[in-house]
């Protein structure tokens, strides 16, 4: 049994520092980002080693949500717990976030590919959140683990939001940056990068 307990403070520790450095990595991301842009996409360029298979480079990005399912272990911890109205009216507007945040992704993402088989070259996208945002599949995103954030209610859900965002932005600002270059004066000035009407 102590065998047992050790185990779990360990581990405890373990994720603890895991969270503390989540945190902290997330304003240096965002200032590195300020000064470099992601080379991926069509954002890519040559001089950042070897150029994956689009499949395997999204699989390889998203495989965080495989191997760091200890950060959803806080969210069990607080299961026991009896559901009050705030948890439960927390809980209904945590799912409607997420359930809105990816339908606003998957469309916008939907859109992008019917550009894409469309061929002839980069278009401006337009139509719904494309009038306000130049990514509102990342803004999609961000609501969506704002969501996830507002039901599990933990230190580790609102970490993973703020590091979320703390990629997306940035990544949504050079988009917006790489149109303006691309189409000039043809592309809306009074799009925002990743937020409606604020960035």
């Amino acid at each position: 049994m102590a065998d047992e307990a050790a185990a779990a403070a360990a581990g405890d520790a373990v994720f603890a520092r895991c969270l503390l450095a989540l945190y902290l990595i997330s304003p240096l991301t965002v200032l590195a980002l300020r000064f470099v842009s992601a080379p991926y996409g069509k954002l890519s360029r040559p001089g950042w080693g070897p150029a994956l298979p689009a499949p395997l480079a999204w699989f390889l990005m998203e495989s965080p949500t495989l191997w760091l399912p200890p950060l959803a272990r806080s969210v069990a911890l607080h299961a026991a717990r009896p559901a009050t109205p705030f948890a439960l009216a927390r809980c209904a507007a945590g799912l409607a976030l997420f359930a809105w945040g990816m339908r606003t992704n998957i469309a916008a993402d939907k859109e992008l590919l019917r550009l894409k088989e469309a061929g002839g070259g980069y278009k401006i996208p337009r139509g719904g959140w494309f009038d306000l945002v130049t990514c509102p599949n990342y803004f999609g995103e961000a609501v969506e683990w704002l969501g996830f954030a507002v039901v599990a209610w933990t230190p580790a859900a609102w970490a993973f939001f703020l590091y979320t965002c703390s990629n997306l932005g940035p990544r949504a600002r050079d988009h917006r940056r790489w149109y303006l270059q691309k189409f000039g004066s043809e592309y809306p000035a009074s799009r925002k990068a990743f937020v409606p009407y604020i960035y």
